[in-house]
């Protein structure tokens, strides 16, 4: 398959042999070691073959010896065409310049793709790969995929697994966040559990260290719930320090002031749509239409759409041409009664808590008053939570009781 290649780019020749000695021609060419191939018989005196350009030379001097004609019916091959392209020489020029510009761009990355998880900063990530010399118009020989690794690892304390994949002269970043590794609860370590705000206790689950409340104790924000001094507790035990640990529930209270306006403006799509178009060469953009660009304030979407110039799928060229359709909207005025506007506010912010509260919440209450154009809303939530909170306790061991002697 090599060679045959080879051959075609060398410069191949198909020929149409006549004569009543067909087989001598066979004959001839075999023991001139003649390649032929796709031979195919028209006739009783015709054939028609392919040979190389150089064989086709070597069979020019055997001819004679067959008694047969030879008449060329195609010429196939880059010697061919150079010689057809010989008198037009700035269209040959032109190929070759062009040949010659599509083999410098395909030696620099022009497509840089980068993929993270959430909570990873992009800018970040870019600068970094910047630094280590991949970015949009790079050689692609200074491209060392161990260095970006290991600089994005020291830079970007947040990355996990990092994967560079270069596919012609387009180059992808793929990064995933790590995995948080769970603290280890030091059993050793002399902690107590105290609380993380007012309330009323409603019920403990403990499994470490001393209870110091029981249900329906009124507790301050910061006091001591469970302590890490545990006194004895069989007749030759001794106090000992211990690990705080477990839940104590309370009746807790939530309070918010809520300052809202009674009228406000909202954005509605409409059917009118604009699309403009922009040409991208390298890191210069060139907008193919008048002004700076799409005025969002007036868009309720803008898709933006990008092509980019490339030789097959694996060579891509730094041409590409962006089309950006926006959908424009309309603002509306739009007011609410303080009943409503009050209302609404309040059970988003109670929504808010119910997702971040470490419990339930048992019943709300507000009140609106309205002043000057807007609404102050004063929510209260009776929750149920967790309050236990660990820290290091530094309470002293109990003495260990004295027995008296026996009279």
């Amino acid at each position: 398959m090599i060679g045959r290649l080879v051959s075609g780019a060398a410069g191949e020749v198909r020929i149409r042999v006549c004569g009543a000695s067909i087989e001598r021609f066979l004959n001839v060419a075999l023991q001139g070691e003649i390649g032929l191939w796709n031979t195919v018989r028209v006739d009783a005196r015709t054939i028609e073959t392919t040979l190389s350009l150089s064989d086709f030379y070597a069979l020019r001097r055997l001819m004679g010896r067959t008694g047969c004609r030879v008449r060329v019916i195609e010429r196939r091959g880059l010697p061919f065409f150079a010689a057809r392209l010989r008198r037009r020489w700035i269209l040959t020029g032109g190929v070759c310049a062009l040949a010659l510009v599509v083999v410098l761009l395909t030696q620099f990355v022009w497509v840089l793709e980068i993929v993270a998880a959430d909570g990873i900063p992009v800018s970040a990530l870019r600068d970094v790969l910047r630094e280590t010399g991949i970015y949009e118009g790079a050689w692609l020989g200074q491209i060392d995929t161990d260095d970006t690794r290991r600089a994005i690892q020291s830079e970007i304390p947040e990355v996990g697994v990092i994967a560079i994949t270069r596919i012609g002269n387009a180059v992808r970043v793929e990064v995933d966040a790590a995995v948080p590794t769970p603290d280890r609860i030091d059993r050793a370590a002399p902690t107590g559990l105290v609380a993380s705000r007012d309330g009323v206790v409603s019920r403990t689950a403990v499994t470490g260290g001393q209870l110091l409340v029981q249900p329906g104790d009124a507790v301050e924000q910061g006091q001591l719930l469970v302590s890490s001094a545990v006194p004895n507790t069989t007749e030759w035990g001794e106090a000992h320090r211990a690990h705080g640990m477990g839940r104590v529930m309370a009746y807790t209270s939530r309070t918010a002031t809520l300052l809202c306006p009674l009228s406000w403006t909202e954005s509605r799509a409409t059917d009118r749509m604009t699309t403009r178009y922009a040409l991208i060469l390298g890191d210069r953009r060139i907008n193919l239409y008048l002004g700076s660009g799409i005025h969002t304030d007036t868009c309720d979407k803008i898709t933006i759409e990008k092509t980019r110039l490339s030789i097959g799928s694996r060579l891509m060229l730094p041409i590409s041409l962006v089309r950006e359709t926006c959908r424009a909207c309309d603002a509306l005025p739009v007011s609410g009664t303080a009943q409503e506007v009050g209302d609404a506010a309040a059970q988003t912010w109670l929504d808010r808590l119910a997702q971040t509260l470490d419990g339930t919440i048992l019943d709300s209450r507000w009140t609106i008053e309205e002043e000057a154009g807007a609404v102050r809303v004063r929510v209260t939530a009776s929750c149920e939570e967790q309050i236990a909170c660990e820290m290091i306790d530094r309470t002293p061991l109990p003495e260990k009781e004295q027995e008296e002697p026996a009279e």
